[in-house]
């Protein structure tokens, strides 16, 4: 007979092997197993009959008193105003329609005029008519440089109250 107490042959390492994986996955699946059984049955006692549906507390968000915030632009009564509608082109502000008896209509301003500039600074898509025009107040004097019929002119005008 044959001494076996030397290393494992190739086989014997491999039935070894396939043993211990068989085992470990066997082990897994049985602990799987039980924690799921045990969660389950912890989950099922949890739940008592008056929380089912669950009942939604609606806590209202705490009042902090909301600091002073200055206004950004001025009251209406200060704002200037010329008294047209307009879209904001890329070349400036084209003209869409000029209100009767305002500041607009009294200068002259006429449907399809471009506004391009306020007092020398550009009417742009990035600095746009209402924005220039809030640097003034009302009762100011300034010159629009318009684009009508292919021709830049200039027309002066003075600005009104905002409504």
């Amino acid at each position: 007979m044959e001494d076996q107490s030397g290393p494992l042959t190739g086989w014997q390492l491999a039935v070894f092997a396939i043993a211990a994986l068989l085992l470990a996955w066997l082990c897994c699946g049985i602990g799987l197993f039980v924690g799921g059984v045990a969660g389950f049955g912890l989950g099922r006692a949890s739940i008592t009959p008056e929380a089912t549906p669950p009942e939604w507390r609606i806590i209202p968000a705490p009042k902090f008193p909301t600091p002073e915030i200055p206004e950004l632009t001025p009251p209406p009564s200060e704002r200037p105003y010329l008294g047209i509608r307009f879209i904001m082109r890329e070349r400036g502000a084209e003209i869409m329609e000029v209100v009767p008896d305002t500041p607009a209509d009294r200068a002259g301003l006429q449907v399809g005029d471009i506004i391009l500039k306020v007092d020398g600074q550009r009417v742009r898509p990035s600095r746009p008519l209402p924005e220039i025009l809030l640097s003034y107040r009302p009762g100011d004097r300034v010159t629009l440089t318009v684009e009508r019929e292919g021709e830049e002119i200039e027309i002066p005008v003075t600005l009104g109250r905002a409504p």
